[in-house]
């Protein structure tokens, strides 16, 4: 019969990467190419594994699906942010959230059915989330990105409201406002990428320029701190003088468009007018620090697990769309006062 070490010296890594490999809790932790290189060689060893936890029968057992690649969350704090507060309320309330899954190709809908809910963070497609509730009638959306209409239980924040209510600050006083964002996709569960969404912030600044008769200057990243920088110094470039506001859609996307502006020796707060969105740790201690939008993140990985244990012990037949507001914080880049 063959053992963990059989595995780790004709896969060539150590026997606890194997063991996390084989893991249904600790997968994720291990390379994708590692992971798959593992598995073949179980596979063709005939060494008997289970990539499904074994239900706590004493708990709720819930399962958080993310549309985040591990490159994604690294990138971005804010989505670290959510899962811990998923893991926060787990613990809170004594709910075993011990699996985390990735869409890939490996994953169908049935792997779902033997828990109480589905927590889903990021946009996942509307063919994955009813194949989903085929299953398991308790799913809920953690920042969907987009509308679902009623057909699935989400929670999220303000977002479009939030990005009126800044424009509407700086276009008090500033003419020419232009936008740095990115798209969102929706994921299938087999992993493949779905339609290309319009984020909520990009949508609402047009809105925005549509109602106050402004002209759009909207610039779209691939949402990497490297490209905001590039196209900071696209706009200054193309509209010199003119630009007097900006905002951006990320707090680490406003790294990237600081430095861009600093090329051009355009310091915000003085030459022009910027608000970003997160208020991320270290929004504060850039110079000059920066005036960011306050986004609900532990918070939402919080509601969301409060939301669907009470969907499981309490079930219903509406959806519901649970929304945590979220508030600027004006610093050096933007203060009206």
């Amino acid at each position: 019969m063959a053992t963990i070490k059989d595995i780790s010296k004709l896969a060539h890594v150590s026997p606890g990467t194997v063991s996390r490999a084989l893991s249904a809790d600790k997968s994720e932790y291990v390379a994708k190419e590692t992971r798959d290189r593992v598995r073949q060689v179980a596979d063709k060893l005939n060494y008997k594994y289970s990539l499904v936890p074994t239900p706590d029968k004493n708990k709720l057992n819930f399962v958080l699906l993310t549309t985040l690649t591990l490159e994604e969350e690294t990138r971005d704090e804010y989505w670290r942010f959510i899962r811990r507060g998923v893991y926060e309320a787990a613990d809170a309330v004594n709910i075993n959230m011990k699996r985390i899954v990735r869409p890939s190709k490996d994953i169908e809908p049935k792997d779902f059915a033997e828990y109480d809910a589905v927590i889903v963070v990021g946009t996942i497609s509307r063919t994955a989330i009813r194949a989903l509730q085929k299953v398991n009638a308790n799913v809920i959306i953690v920042d969907p990105g987009q509308c679902y209409d009623n057909l699935v239980d989400t929670v999220d924040t303000n977002l479009a409201e939030l990005t009126t209510h800044a424009l509407d600050e700086m276009g008090k006083s500033a003419q020419s406002i232009g936008f740095i964002g990115g798209h969102r996709h929706e994921v299938n569960l087999d992993g493949t990428s779905g339609s290309i969404i319009e984020d909520v912030r990009t949508s609402a600044y047009k809105q925005w320029c549509k109602v106050h008769q402004r002209e759009p200057i909207i610039k779209e990243t691939n949402w990497t701190t490297k490209q905001s920088m590039e196209v900071a110094d696209e706009l200054l470039d193309e509209y010199a003088n003119r630009l007097d506001g900006l905002l951006v859609a990320s707090d680490p996307l406003s790294i990237g468009v600081m430095k861009g502006l600093a090329k051009h020796h355009v310091t915000p707060g003085r030459d022009l007018q910027l608000i970003s969105f997160d208020d991320l740790e270290f929004a504060s201690y850039l110079t000059p620090s920066l005036t960011s939008i306050w986004l609900p993140k532990v918070e939402l990985g919080y509601a969301a697990v409060l939301h669907a244990e009470t969907l499981v012990r309490f079930p219903r037949t509406w959806h519901m769309k649970n929304i945590i507001p979220g508030e600027i914080r004006y610093r050096e880049t933007f203060n009206p006062d």
